[in-house]
């Protein structure tokens, strides 16, 4: 079977290579059948009849030329099956220098792979949709006057615009759609348990428009969304979830929102919705129930159906055929203008334009640029980790084919082509790095999903063709390097070297010295600048995670509730006070309160115009001042752990029909009123209405998250506010907050059994999501110091091990001649920390430069930062000291008689 794969090969081979042996074939065969011929000739036969007879006598030459290139091809590719079993056994004999080979290949190439799938899948990879080329986000620049949006302005749309415009703008496709949530999520139940599951609500033509398939039933259509019908489509991850892959899951019912849904169809596999972040379970077309307002808003003033006013869908456009973006856009441009103030007042003078633009289909949309810029660094930060790695695995070869310096030259002497041994050492490097390779991939794997979970991205991460084609390029490279980097020394030598004694070879690798000088240097420099910027990085997770919150988050459980058949603010206020006095009655409860923007999230309520006692704040024009707002329960700040400067907290008794309060913290007293006393004062809206009686002044704390800056802030009791259909609970407990959650999930399956707890999760875990990019990008980037000082460490070891054993001959001399121990032993540290300090004097300026590039990633450390200067430089001298003091060691422990005996 083998030797008919190879006469395959050889015969394929030879159908598309002509070298120039077959030319010399040629005219040797030619030279031949002239012979012939003329020997004929001289017989007395003419000369046609000469050649004809000539050829008769020889044979085919056509076959003869196929066998011979069959026969020439075929003894290559056995060649290569020899060089394969030579470079196998010459890996099992040096089972260290393989593993060590393997592994340092695995964390290089792995770590590279990794970053590089998170960075595709961000920033470059296109939706799962037919000809995504010609699919688009829509944005917009600003909103008109008057109209409001969900936080996201420059990706929401109006339902009525988005109508008008789907019929006018000249775009092949027109596709809304709208997350259930503000956290994209919304209850379900497709058993007995509820649960929360990702969706949105789309257009009628969101998976015809995007050209998406379907795996069972069908997509939706346009009928679905005049009709708002109750219908809807998951996706093959749910129904492999839920469904374990049913093929009657057609026609079954799920319950969102405590609705029944039809499931009509499956979404085909790998398709998994246009949210980026999160991967979509189901969608339904748009709804008109009031439970099913946009982003789950309370529909108390109206739906997105009824309020032009409120911008809420997103959009995608698809280009048609034959007509450019920029064509398309231009045409688009003067239909948006119009059909955006539809429901609205007339455009304003002076009012700016909203204006459209075109974003192309990718994964992510909008994704912010500071995480765009962090994955860059990781990645620069990885490449100068692979570099390290491959120079670490060059100078290992090297040292290792120095010492096969004999062989070589054996193999040169007795007839070996240079050919030959450039060919066995490309073997050996391939046959490392496909073992590298494997073992990168699946340790590529599991550091994608890792950082996966840093970047807090579920969906679509893993590698695909593209990730698969860079790990290949890499291992292609690497392989090269390999291979070719020992090929001048292997062969420079020449046959010669097989008669010179050790020692004299040992004068001959000045040059390879000089090289192996070189790399060590760069290899040190480059550390340096990992280790400097590891060590910024350290430096501001330890100044994050030291910022006083201003509150004790410690003890404190937090999940959401949204109970689904509230449809007025009397309601609201009865089931949420309700709730809060049960929950108070659990054991090992402390306190209870409510939150509308869980503390940490990275939500804000940020609002604009206000006077203190009907005047101007401070000074400042009403309508300029702009403040924080968050709509909480009674007891709010005691169990959030608040100091309360002056007055009181909210109580139960601040009920819908007593006088409204309000309660502001430090800095918007003194910004506002002046002074922190500040109670007894009433605030009200720019335009002198809703007065709130301020009847506290809490210390400043953190709310939207870590780093946030302080800012005025005021809190609400939602006794006294509009309608609120979902609340986050904070609950004091006493020992660790988790453990309460059993017992509560019990509690609440007791009240409503279709109300799942939203995003359960300790407080204090919420303040460290809030900067765990922050936390996972200094983690990797100390991995990949500490990653580059273990390489370097082992490069160094091995590299000055391979000179000592070289130099015990020259060593026993100077010993002979009266060099005392300690002598030689500082003569190989001071070559090591001479190369050392060369690395530091390139490496510093290069990691002032490289920290310049981070400088917008710190926190409270500067790019300049000395200490972590003086850290990166007196880690590399510590490593180079341990690295050198076992070859030190045995330089100086070198017997001079038995060193000058072997020789």
């Amino acid at each position: 079977m083998m030797d008919r794969a190879l006469v395959f090969l050889a015969r394929l081979k030879a159908l598309f290579l002509r070298s120039s042996d077959d030319a010399a074939f040629d005219n040797e065969v030619e030279a031949h059948l002239e012979m012939l011929a003329e020997r004929y000739q001289s017989q007395g036969m003419d000369a046609a009849e000469a050649k004809r007879a000539a050829r008769r006598q020889f044979g085919n030459v056509t076959l003869l030329t196929q066998k011979r290139k069959e026969a020439r091809t075929t003894m290559f590719f056995s060649n290569v099956a020899r060089d394969l079993r030579y470079g196998v056994r010459q890996l099992v004999k040096t089972p260290v220098f393989t593993l060590v080979c393997v592994l340092t290949l695995a964390l290089g190439v792995g770590a590279n792979t990794a970053v590089f799938s998170v960075m595709h899948a961000v920033l470059t990879k296109m939706l799962p949709v037919h000809d995504a080329s010609r699919v688009v986000y829509v944005h917009t620049s600003d909103l008109p006057d008057g109209a409001h949006n969900t936080g996201d302005f420059n990706t929401s749309f109006s339902y009525a615009a988005y109508r008008e415009f789907r019929e006018h703008s000249g775009l092949q496709e027109v596709i809304g759609y709208i997350p259930m949530s503000s956290s994209g999520k919304a209850p379900v139940r497709v058993g007995v348990l509820p649960e929360e599951a990702a969706g949105d609500m789309v257009s009628g033509n969101y998976f015809s428009g995007l050209g998406v398939g379907v795996e069972q039933g069908r997509g939706f259509v346009q009928k679905d969304e005049d009709d708002h019908a109750a219908v809807t489509v998951i996706s093959e991850n749910f129904w492999t979830s839920h469904y374990a892959h049913s093929p009657d899951v057609i026609g079954k019912t799920l319950l969102i929102k405590s609705h029944p849904f039809t499931i009509v169809g499956v979404a085909a596999k790998g398709f998994e919705g246009t949210e980026g972040r999160i991967p979509l379970d189901f969608w339904i077309p748009l709804q008109s129930d009031p439970e099913f307002n946009a982003w789950g808003n309370p529909a108390v003033d109206g739906t997105y159906l009824t309020l032009p006013t409120f911008w809420c869908i997103r959009l995608l456009a698809r280009i048609p055929d034959g007509v450019t973006q920029e064509q398309a856009l231009a045409k688009a441009q003067g239909i948006f203008q119009q059909v955006a103030y539809l429901g609205i007042a007339q455009k304003r003078a002076g009012e700016r334009v909203p204006q459209l633009s075109f974003f192309p289909a990718k994964q992510f949309d909008g994704q912010d640029e500071s995480f765009a810029r962090s994955l860059k660094t990781l990645m620069a930060m990885v490449g100068l980790v692979l570099l390290i790695a491959m120079c670490n695995i060059v100078m290992l070869l090297m040292a290792r084919n120095a010492n096969r310096q004999r062989e070589f030259s054996i193999r040169l002497a007795i007839g070996a082509g240079r050919k030959e041994i450039a060919r066995q050492l490309l073997t050996e490097s391939f046959l490392l790095v496909t073992l590298g390779g494997v073992t990168a991939w699946i340790f590529a794997l599991g550091a994608t999903r890792a950082l996966g979970a840093w970047a807090q991205i579920d969906s679509n991460l893993q590698p695909d063709s593209v990730v698969l084609w860079f790990t290949l390029c890499v291992l292609m490279l690497s392989a090269l390097v390999f291979g070719l980097a020992p090929l001048r020394a292997a062969i420079s030598s020449g046959p010669e070297m097989a008669l010179r004694s050790s020692a004299t070879a040992s004068q001959v690798t000045t040059r390879n010295v000089r090289t192996g000088n070189i790399v060590i240097v760069m290899q040190v420099a480059m550390c340096v600048v990992l280790l400097v910027g590891a060590a910024l990085l350290m430096g501001t997770l330890r100044n994050l995670m030291n910022i006083p919150l201003g509150q004790k988050p410690e003890g404190v459980l937090v999940f959401g509730v949204r109970p689904q058949h509230i449809q007025s603010k009397e309601e609201s206020i009865a089931f949420f006070g309700n709730l809060q006095q049960r929950l108070r009655t659990i054991p090992g409860v402390e306190a209870v309160s409510f939150a509308a923007n869980r503390p940490g999230s990275g939500w804000s309520s940020n609002n604009g115009g206000l006077r203190v006692d009907g005047h101007k704040p401070n000074g400042v024009e009403p309508k300029e001042a702009y403040y924080r707002h968050n709509t909480v329960g009674s007891d709010y700040f005691r169990t959030m752990g608040v100091p309360v400067l002056q007055g009181r907290d909210f109580s139960d008794a601040d009920s819908a029909t007593a006088p409204p309060t309000v309660i502001v913290n430090e800095t918007f007293a003194k910004k506002y009123l002046g002074t922190v006393n500040a109670v007894g004062h009433v605030l009200s809206n720019s335009k002198g209405l809703r007065p709130r009686l301020i009847v506290g002044v809490v210390k400043d704390h953190k709310y939207t998250g870590i780093t946030e800056e302080t800012r005025p802030m005021h809190w609400t009791v939602f006794m006294q506010e509009d309608l609120e259909n979902q609340l986050n609970v904070e609950m004091r407990v006493q020992g660790d907050p988790m453990a309460m959650l059993p017992t509560v999930r019990r509690f609440m399956h007791e009240i409503d059994p279709d109300m799942p707890l939203l995003e359960p999760m300790a407080q204090s875990e919420v303040f460290r999501l809030s900067i765990s990019q922050q936390i996972m990008f200094a983690r990797l980037a100390g991995c990949f110091g500490v990653l580059a000082v273990v390489l370097i460490s082992t490069g160094l070891y091995g590299t000055l091990s391979y000179r000592v054993n070289r130099r015990n001959a020259e060593i026993g001399v100077r010993m002979a001649l009266g060099a005392q121990r300690r002598q030689i032993v500082w003569m190989v540290l001071r070559g090591s920390l001479l190369l050392t300090a060369v690395g530091v004097v390139i490496g510093v300026p290069a990691a002032i430069a490289a920290s310049k590039g981070i400088e917008s990633s710190l926190y409270g450390v500067k790019a300049l930062d000395v200490v972590s200067y003086l850290f990166a430089i007196a880690g590399v001298t510590i490593v180079a000291l341990a690295a050198s003091g076992l070859p030190a060691g045995r330089a100086g422990s070198v017997d001079p008689s038995t060193a000058l005996r072997a020789d």
